[in-house]
């Protein structure tokens, strides 16, 4: 008997010591070393049925090796390939997969199959959650391309509609000015009311235009000191015509001198102000009254996102007016939604004001909420960072509340307060530093070898690359501001982001230099993603409250912001 042949007198244990030949005390050890594997070993013969079966692979369907013995397989196997099987089990009914490794061997005199089961359910469940990973991360990237597309699409529409409506602004003005000849009565109103239309539909366009600014990120606001009284009083004028035409009493609370200034765009609060107030005006009944409110707070509403232990400026508008229904509160800071609905409602206009009022106030660091009862009447509120004195207040305050209700060691303890589960990023940070090199070369390497990048063969390692370390570098930076800094944003952490923005962009333009694809872009991004997920999971610290799925969700939200800036930049260059 050679020693590549099984036989099932070979395959018996339990020979009684000194009666066995040296043949058969051999692989009476090796049956006992195949009864101890953890992968799965069994025997199938030519017709599919199963000869023997080791404890492993019987745990595998959930029977005895016995019970095995004699049944089929129930897969094709061909010699010297690798496979998959899905096995259900008995009683339950669970679904676990294995992988499937077929050599040839002879077994009693015969040609049969020695197969090896693996079982991998839990790669197969972790390649299934990345690829919805993947799935939901382009749909996500694809989304927000179309969102951008719409911007752009509304940016230049509005641009294009305020040309011929300015033009027939003018001429109409020309018209009632007798230009072009004396005017009956008749005559006169209805180009008034062309006039008047012509300035409704402009204002329409100039609300599409400031969302499409916003949503496309391309509208710039100031961050200067500015005075509540002043931007209130130019509002105020602006409306106060509106509001004598229907009777109401605009009242404005003497507080509002005293409060300190705010951190804002004048020109955008006043914009806020005007929305705010003509607002109030159309929907309070006549003889009603408009209260308008200032005041300094450390304690905003929780409802608003703002930066936490800072002092805030609230402006209030407050009408008389019918309220909103509890139910439509958060839905009226959607675009084009408005509180009445339908084609009777009473108050006119696009219902973007609010949508554009809220996106402008969170550029500014501050928000827009709205508090009403039904019958009562509404408060409109706009917060704004503080400047000057209450922004330091703020922080005496903050001083204030750490001395009277913190323990001094909790004081002087700068970790204490970094979250729980951000503890560990540093260690992270460090580990990712220390494996640069090496990442960035097996990066390089994975590029230029996929199949899916054929132009990346060609390139030299510097073109490859492209500032992929210092970008990597920058991530780990932002890791371990992370922690320093509580999970809370600071100058460090915006300015670890301007540096991956600045990378990203210049990597799709050079990307785009060289003829790349988008789906090439995206697949150069996974292998990224791939190898710093491997980095990240290997130095989260083996005891501590940061888990491996949280660092590395905390790292693919930088590298998530890379791509879309990278993709854009692309797109952007290829259409140049």
């Amino acid at each position: 008997m050679s020693d590549s042949t099984l036989t099932d007198s070979t395959l018996t244990a339990g020979i009684p010591p000194g009666t066995a030949s040296p043949e058969q005390t051999t692989w009476g050890r090796l049956r006992a070393i195949i009864e101890s594997l953890a992968d799965g070993i069994v025997i199938v013969d030519r017709s599919g049925v199963i000869r023997f079966a080791n404890p492993a692979a019987a745990r595998l369907f959930t029977r005895t090796p016995e019970a095995l013995v004699g049944t089929s397989l129930g897969t094709p196997l061909l010699a010297g390939e690798t496979t998959e099987m899905e096995i259900v089990r008995r009683g339950g009914g669970e679904v676990v997969y294995a992988e499937l490794r077929v050599v040839d061997t002879e077994w009693e005199g015969e040609t049969v199959e020695l197969v090896s089961l693996r079982d991998v359910t839990d790669r197969k469940y972790a390649e299934e959650r990345s690829r919805q990973l993947t799935h939901e991360r382009e749909a996500r990237l694809a989304a927000e391309a179309a969102s951008r597309a719409k911007s752009d699409f509304l940016a230049i529409m509005s641009h294009e509609l305020r040309t011929p409506l300015n033009a027939i602004l003018g001429y109409s003005q020309l018209i009632e000015l007798g230009i072009s000849g004396v005017l009956s009565d008749k005559i006169r109103d209805q180009v008034g009311r062309i006039r008047g239309s012509a300035r409704h539909l402009l204002g329409l366009v100039n609300d599409i235009l400031d969302l499409a600014k916003v949503e496309a990120g391309r509208l710039s606001v100031a961050n200067v000191p500015g005075l509540a009284s002043e931007t209130i009083a130019s509002a105020i004028t602006l409306v106060h015509p509106q509001a004598e035409t229907r009777n109401l009493t605009l009242d404005v609370s003497p507080d509002v001198d005293t409060i300190p200034p705010y951190l804002g765009d004048e020109e955008r609060v006043r914009q806020i102000m005007v929305n705010l107030l003509s607002n109030a005006v159309k929907c309070t009944e006549p003889g009603g009254t408009i209260t308008v409110d200032g005041v300094l707070t450390t304690a905003p509403d929780p409802r608003a996102r703002l930066q936490p232990r800072r002092a805030h400026i609230r402006l209030s508008v407050t009408d008389t007016g019918s309220g909103i229904l509890p139910e439509k509160l958060s839905a009226i800071f959607e675009p084009f939604v408005q509180a009445e609905s339908g084609h009777t409602r009473a108050v006119e206009g696009s219902g973007l004001g609010l949508t554009i009022g809220r996106r402008l106030a969170r550029a500014m660091g501050g928000d827009l909420t709205v508090e009403s009862t039904v019958g009562v009447g509404s408060t409109f509120s706009l917060w704004l960072p503080a400047a000057g004195a209450g922004a330091d207040m703020a922080e005496e305050d903050a001083s204030a509340e750490t001395t009277a209700f913190d323990s001094p060691a909790r004081a002087e303890s700068g970790p204490a307060r970094v979250p729980r589960e951000l503890r560990g990023l540093c260690e992270v940070s460090e580990g990712l530093l220390a494996e640069l090199q090496p990442l960035v070369r097996v990066v390089v390497g994975r590029i230029r070898s996929d199949p899916a990048l054929p132009m990346a063969a060609g390139l030299r390692t510097s073109q490859v690359a492209d500032h992929l370390a210092t970008l990597l570098a920058d991530i780990a930076g932002a890791l371990l501001v992370l922690e320093e800094e509580a999970g809370e944003l600071s100058p460090l952490l915006a300015d670890a982001m301007e540096i991956q923005r600045l990378v990203a962009e210049r990597h799709g333009a050079q990307r785009a230099r060289l003829g790349w694809t988008e789906s090439a872009l995206r697949r150069e991004m996974m292998i990224i993603r791939e190898e710093l997920e491997r980095v990240v999971r290997t130095h989260v610290p083996a005891t501590g409250p940061l888990q491996a799925a949280d660092a590395v969700a905390t790292a693919n939200r930088f590298l998530d912001q890379v791509e879309y800036l990278a993709v854009r930049s692309l797109e952007k260059a290829r259409e140049v």
